[in-house]
């Protein structure tokens, strides 16, 4: 589909009139602030002991909080394509972090929510990490709807918080002050031994610099090409309404922070746990401010945000503790949740998120116990714009019914589909199957009272394991690059092979020069 079809498409399903948000001058802003690794416990209105997220509570206090809520996969790149398509695993472009041809990404016949946007009358901005399109390819945000886009395009790029240039559309901003920082150095965790030096005001210090505090963090740059989005489109300057998808580095590793702040106060507590919390507060400062702003300027009233991760716990960046299913809850920080498993896999641990959505003057607040997912954000936001979006065939609802009160007229799930190469999930209403493979038995869980998935209940229930296995069968479409659940090893690298064989091989970028990442060599 062309690019043109795609807008004449889109324009076609606007409906006038339409829950009273088609006329222009009704249409809400539309904020997506999505964190980069937070973990369920991480944010103190879900549970976390150790700081306060005032903030980011408040939002959650005033919006719809999302008890079960997930993201459409258990890591960076295919939970954001998700997000952007609404399409889950088994119908994205974008599917695990990497496929057989490197680092992938999203086509020119996909339609992002950003375009749909757009072709509504929606200014629209990408600040962070993208990782769903490189530099050069058809992927990049401003050829996916995105007005204006800053930050990290590479998702392996932005490992690094002290970066020597970052992306401003199609240019490069370097920061040569930054020449020199030992990203090597970040990802030695031997012993969990911290690597980064702050003086005794909590201050970052980088000694290899030649200016030790002259660098540039790269959060602070994205916040501020955020801000700079909003002053020059506001509506009352553009007479549109505007869409900021705000996807920070926050709290992703190897952690860094360029101000311990508070968490300068417990010298006794494990380096890498203080930097992650204090990295999460500084996300919470940004909301904070974000929030005021939008008091100052008036849009407040008419902005509506959403907040969530990309993807379950990953504890504290990279460490020796443990890896994927098998990484067991920071010592201090106890910020994983009641779940099993982690980044890099569907187990609970892996998709389960924090997730609300707030507007205090549109939407009363509530608590909603209801499974939802990441892919539910393309369809609601089309309906807050007046857009049916039923002929686009997303994997995603529209969360509208449940926001404002209505949960008698919020369709939900019949179910919500996962998948990691091999590796498949299904939740079903209160049900939740799993299997690592399709050589595997698929495990059945009743994951709303055992969140910990501890009793596997198959035996007893052989038709909801059926079930499961015709939805896990169903709803995978094959792909050419990606590793296919019933695919062998063999069959995968024979993709590899293809992928050389026809140069159709990505290439590969690593964050401030590195040319191997550790787990690389």
């Amino acid at each position: 589909m062309t690019r043109t079809n795609i807008f004449i498409l889109i324009i076609c399903f606007v409906q006038i009139g339409y829950n009273g948000f088609a006329q222009k001058e009704e249409q809400p802003n539309i904020i997506f602030i999505l964190a980069d690794d937070m973990s369920y416990r991480d944010l103190s209105c879900y549970g976390q002991q150790r700081y306060q997220t005032p903030n980011i509570d408040a939002m959650a206090a005033s919006g719809i909080r999302f008890t079960q809520a997930y993201a459409a996969a258990p890591e960076c790149a295919p939970s954001r394509c998700s997000l952007l398509t609404g399409k889950h695993t088994g119908h994205s472009s974008v599917r695990t972090n990497s496929s057989a041809r490197g680092q992938d990404n999203l086509l020119d016949e996909d339609i992002t929510i950003a375009e749909v946007l757009k072709g509504v009358g929606y200014n629209t901005a990408f600040t962070g990490k993208w990782g769903v399109g490189l530099p050069g390819t058809e992927g990049v945000p401003y050829k996916q709807g995105f007005d204006y886009a800053f930050g990290f395009y590479d998702q392996t790029r932005a490992h690094t918080y002290i970066p020597y240039y970052l992306r401003e559309n199609d240019k490069k901003v370097e920061y040569p002050e930054n020449m020199g920082f030992e990203m090597a150095r970040r990802y030695d965790y031997k012993d969990n031994k911290a690597q980064n030096t702050y003086d005794g005001n909590g201050k970052l210090y980088i000694e290899e610099l030649k200016d030790p505090t002259g660098f540039t963090y790269s959060e602070n740059e994205i916040q501020k090409a955020a801000f700079s989005f909003l002053n020059k489109n506001l509506p009352e300057k553009t007479g549109k309404p505007f869409f900021l998808y705000y996807a920070t580095q926050l709290p992703h590793g190897p952690v860094i922070t360029d101000d311990l702040g508070e968490m300068k106060n417990y010298p006794e507590v494990n380096q890498l746990s203080r930097e992650w919390g204090a990295m999460v507060i500084k996300l919470d400062n940004f909301v904070g401010e974000l929030i005021s702003y939008l008091k100052e300027t008036g849009e407040f009233d008419n902005t509506i945000i959403f907040f969530a991760s990309d993807n379950g716990y990953s504890m504290c960046g990279y460490t020796e503790r443990g890896n994927g299913p098998d990484w067991p809850d920071d010592p201090w920080l106890k910020n994983k949740g009641p779940f099993t498993g982690g980044k890099f896999s569907v187990l609970e641990g892996g998709c389960r998120v924090p997730f609300f959505v707030s507007s205090p003057e549109k939407f009363n607040p509530a608590v909603i116990s209801e499974p939802v997912w990441l892919p539910d954000f393309f369809p609601t936001a089309c309906e807050l714009a007046g857009v049916n979006s039923e002929k686009l065939k997303l994997d995603g609802v529209s969360l509208l019914p449940a926001l404002e009160g209505d949960l008698d007229e919020f369709e939900g799930h019949d179910f919500l589909y996962f998948s990691k190469g091999r590796e498949q999930a299904v939740r079903m209403g209160p049900w939740k199957a799993y299997r690592k493979n399709p050589n595997s038995k698929t495990e059945l869980y009743l994951v709303e009272e055992d969140t910990y998935t501890e009793r596997n209940l198959a035996i007893l229930y052989p038709e909801k394991v059926k079930e499961a296995e015709e939805i896990m069968k169903r709803e995978h479409e094959p792909h050419e690059w990606y590793w296919n659940p019933w695919e062998t090893a063999t069959e995968y690298n024979a993709k590899k092979q293809k992928a050389i064989e026809t140069g159709n091989v990505l290439p590969a970028f690593r964050p401030n020069g590195m040319e191997k990442l550790p787990w690389e060599k």
